[in-house]
């Protein structure tokens, strides 16, 4: 059985395995940026105005366990 990476919202699922490896933003049910790294993934969320805030996680790797999945928005998007 292939191990799956999904994300479980209200509104639905998400499935997140062409992402594994990787730092993903999420609204909502639609993946809005992804990258290799947090700080290029934060950039470039930065550019855009956005309505609401996004989720931002790290997709585990096929061959990782599953692990707790945490907000970091906030962290990185404070304005002075």
């Amino acid at each position: 059985m292939r191990n799956t990476v999904l994300l479980k919202e209200r509104k639905g699922q998400v499935s997140l395995d062409k992402f594994s490896g990787e730092w993903v933003a999420l609204i909502e049910n639609k993946v809005i940026a992804h990258s290799k790294t947090l700080e290029v993934l934060m950039k470039g969320i930065e550019k855009y105005p956005l309505k609401k805030k996004p989720s931002v996680l790290l997709v585990p790797r096929k061959e990782e366990c599953p692990y707790i999945l945490t907000n970091v928005y906030n962290q990185f998007c404070r304005k002075s």
